[in-house]
């Protein structure tokens, strides 16, 4: 489960709702690879050999050495490189989309999550190859200077600065890191998110948001310059009153008592209870049982003695008697050791219980502490209960004062005005200490006065130092609530990293040719390649789709135009076929043949194809395009008088491959989608007649006039009405519903014969690099009365594929209603 799951905690005052942070990332249905343990992932060599020039200029630019290594004639460097940022945004989209459209193909979203984790952990370990390899290149360049230079005072700052270098590695791998971090993101936020939802919904969306931690983007996950830019500044060491463990501790307690009284606590108590219970039961036992030795081992010393010289003498105990009472308390310690013993079992599981019982609830409490909603349902009072907010803001404060904290706190906010002016050389914990203490203060200016050429001034260390310490109460206030959101805000982040870095774990990188054969072989290989490197290795077509425009009254306009002298040919040549060609590379279409007053068209899905086409999602698409080119021809002025062009349009999508027959160097398609998509592009005269002006914003109806028979029989004596509409085949919607994720909704709709429930599927295409909106209306087919009445509804469907800009809205409006409504 990847999705954030809301728990409901009593609060302070019954009214505050927290939420338990409970994101995933996991690779449950892929397959390991050879060594059983990790997933093997081939990535693009295209792309890796673009990406290790990329980033090694990118460390080029951060280290500023460009000029000190690349005047070295026989390595054959000349100027420093422009980076091209956008040809290798292009092939880095080109190959998120490729795995997206995998993912969507084989039906398993977790092939996209991989190849994401994969990338991530290809870029971070290339950061610190390709830093290690510029320190290396350096380090060569003095040496090929010779040995005079090697030991001249330019070779001496040469190596001072390779040492500054080395020392501020984690200084390069942030700038880098965070430019690739910004890089992907911003692919996600303008193409992947809108076509992982248009495929997937909103499934895994908990992983994804793992995913886009900006902390897999620095070293081990942590950098003050990064924690004081976007979160906050805390202390690192065990002696810093600051860490993250004293803000949680304290924030946990507030936590607790908001959600005290939930059933979770009283779990816990009972837990426990029954451990100390079973603790109290078991100390009685061993002190009876320690007693009663004590009175055994009495009673043996004076049977002892009764049996002996005393007794003889007549001096002594009563022997009988004493050995009665030792019966006694044998058999009462015999009960006591096995009451023990049967109480060892309990205890131990009792034990378990209780620390896993109050590790899930601590883990619980980790959970509510990761969701930075929760800190302003806490705190907040703009966001819910205001009393009971203020009061505990309020009580936050009070604890952070109590504790010292709250001047670290406004230090750690306050640092972000000045910290590029101090450091280096200070470190960003020397400079808020600062801030803080009157004794780090010494010991900063004694830094500073280290380096005299740079003139430093205190004057801003003095008046923040100042300020921290009489910060005004309200803003104190707003600036805790703040950092609530921001501690939640780390904490959360931190924790979807330390689950990224667990699933990067368990990714292998294939780099040798071998292991790749030996992976593939097995089936265990996920290889994600540029377009350009995917060479088909079989061509054959699998499915195709067939698109059939059909000019409606052709007999009528050819009659007219020559009656008028006028060239019917050229006005469908000019204004609707070749317009047409021009898009067909769009939507990856290929032209079958053009009748006199219709054009068909086709969509194959291949072997190599068959994972990226989606070709009924794109026969919808271009099937609007077609009817948008008769459109804009009818509303240009210069064709007021010339006859209009209307169009039916139908989609037949069949799951296997046409035949051909090749006549001379004709090669001739034979489909039984080709007779389909001529059916469903047709336009009955009856229909038109029985529908009249009553025409809503649906073009396409069908009706049944009483035929039985099989159902292609029956099918051929469907009355259909389609004019300006598009009529997609029932088999054609089910491939659709696999190519997308499709959104259903249902609502009160005119009708020619009166309002009906209707039936709308809402889906986003990936064409190109664009979104393009696929609706379908599902309809059932009506019966027609010999009188040419329209009667009830058959158990029939058709789909339309709607292109009326009012069906769009209603959709969009109904879409936003329930966005609202969740």
């Amino acid at each position: 489960m990847a999705e954030r799951m809301t728990m409901l905690a009593p609060p302070l005052n019954g009214r505050t709702e927290l939420k338990a942070y409970a994101a995933d990332l996991a690779f449950g249905s892929l397959a390991v690879g050879v060594d059983n343990i990790h997933h093997d992932v081939y990535l693009s060599p295209q792309w890796t050999e673009q990406t290790r020039l990329y980033i090694l200029e990118r460390v080029r630019q951060a280290t500023k050495l460009n000029l000190a290594v690349e005047k070295d004639p026989r390595r054959g460097h000349g100027k420093p490189k422009v980076l091209d940022t956008g040809a290798w945004r292009r092939q880095l989209l080109e190959l998120l989309q490729g795995g997206l459209t995998r993912a969507k193909y084989e039906k398993k979203i977790e092939i996209d999550l991989l190849l994401r984790v994969a990338l991530i952990k290809h870029l971070t370990l290339e950061i610190s190859n390709q830093f290690s390899h510029l320190m290396l290149e350096a380090r060569e360049w003095i040496r090929s200077r010779g040995a005079h230079f090697d030991h001249s005072e330019a070779g001496h700052v040469m190596k001072a600065r390779l040492a500054d270098l080395q020392a501020g590695r984690r200084t390069i791998f942030r700038q880098v890191g965070q430019h690739l971090y910004q890089v992907l993101m911003e692919v996600e936020e303008t193409h992947l998110a809108r076509s992982r939802h248009a495929l997937f919904g909103g499934e895994q969306r908990g992983a994804y948001e793992i995913l886009a931690t900006r902390l897999a983007f620095v070293e081990n996950g942590r950098d003050d310059v990064l924690f004081l830019e976007n979160y906050v500044l805390l202390g690192n060491y065990q002696q810093d009153p600051d860490r993250l463990e004293a803000y949680q501790e304290m924030l946990l307690d507030l936590v607790r008592e908001a959600a005290s009284g939930g059933g979770g606590a009283g779990t816990v108590d009972d837990a426990t209870l029954a451990h100390q219970s079973l603790v109290a039961a078991a100390m009685s036992a061993r002190n009876q049982l320690t007693e009663l030795e004590a009175q055994r081992a009495a009673i043996l010393k004076r049977l002892d003695r009764a049996s002996g010289m005393l007794a003889r003498m007549g001096i002594g105990g009563d022997a009988p008697q004493l050995q009665g009472s030792l019966n006694e308390l044998e058999r009462r310690i015999k009960g006591l050791r096995q009451k023990i013993e049967g109480l060892a079992p309990k205890l131990e599981a009792a034990k378990v219980r209780s620390d896993f019982v109050s590790g899930e609830q601590q883990a619980r409490w980790g959970d509510y502490l990761s969701e930075p909603e929760n800190a302003r349902a806490l705190f907040d009072p703009a966001a819910g209960d205001r009393v009971a907010a203020a009061q505990r803001l309020e009580e936050w404060l009070v604890r952070l004062e109590e504790r010292d904290l709250l001047p670290h706190l406004l230090a750690s906010y306050e640092l972000r005005n000045i910290y590029l002016e101090y450091c280096p050389p200070l470190h960003l914990q020397q400079l808020k200490k600062a801030l803080v203490s009157r004794e780090a203060y010494d010991q900063t200016a004694a830094i500073l006065r280290q380096f005299p050429a740079r003139n430093f001034s205190l004057e801003r260390i003095d008046a923040l130092a100042r300020k921290v310490r009489r910060y005004p109460r309200e803003e104190a206030r707003a600036l805790a609530l703040r950092f609530a959101v921001d501690l939640m805000r780390l904490r959360r982040d931190l924790r979807n990293y330390e689950r990224l870095t667990a699933a990067t774990e368990r990714v292998h990188l294939v780099t040798s040719e071998k292991t790749r054969d030996i992976s593939r072989m097995n089936n265990t290989l996920y290889e994600f390649l540029l377009l350009s490197e995917a060479g088909p290795a079989n061509d054959a077509v699998v499915n195709h789709t067939v698109i059939k425009a059909d000019v409606r009254g052709s007999t009528r306009i050819t009659k007219e135009l020559l009656d008028r002298g006028l060239n019917p040919a050229t006005l469908f040549s000019l204004n609707f076929f070749e317009p047409v060609k021009k898009i067909l590379g769009r939507y990856s279409a290929v032209k079958v043949f053009i009748e006199g007053d219709a054009i068909i068209l086709a969509i194959n899905e291949t072997e190599s194809n068959r994972a990226t086409q989606r070709g009924v999602s794109k026969s919808c698409a271009l099937a609007r395009q077609l009817l948008a080119i008769a459109a804009a021809y009818n509303e240009r002025p210069e064709s007021a008088d010339l006859p209009r062009l209307e169009l039916g349009v139908g989609i037949a999508h069949q799951g296997s491959a046409p035949a051909y027959w090749v006549d001379s160097d004709s090669r001739i398609m034979i489909s039984k989608a080709l007779n389909l998509s001529d059916r469903l592009s047709s336009c009955s005269k009856a229909a038109r007649r029985v529908l009249g002006d009553k025409i809503t914003m649906f073009r396409v109806m069908v009706f049944q006039p009483g035929v039985t028979g099989e159902e292609d029989e029956a099918d051929e004596f469907l009355i259909r009405f389609n004019l300006n509409g598009i009529e997609l085949n029932q088999e054609g919607f089910a491939k659709l519903s696999e190519e997308l994720a499709l959104q259903r909704f249902e609502t009160e709709c005119d009708m020619p014969w009166g309002r009906e429930r209707t039936t709308f599927f809402l889906g986003q295409a990936p064409i190109g690099e664009s979104m393009e909106p696929i609706l379908v209306r599902k309809g059932y087919v009506r019966t027609m009365q010999a009188d040419g009445q329209i009667g009830p509804a058959v158990h029939r469907p058709y789909y339309e594929v709607c292109t009326h800009p009012k069906a769009f809205e209603l959709v969009q409006a109904l879409a936003l209603v329930g966005a609202r409504s969740a």
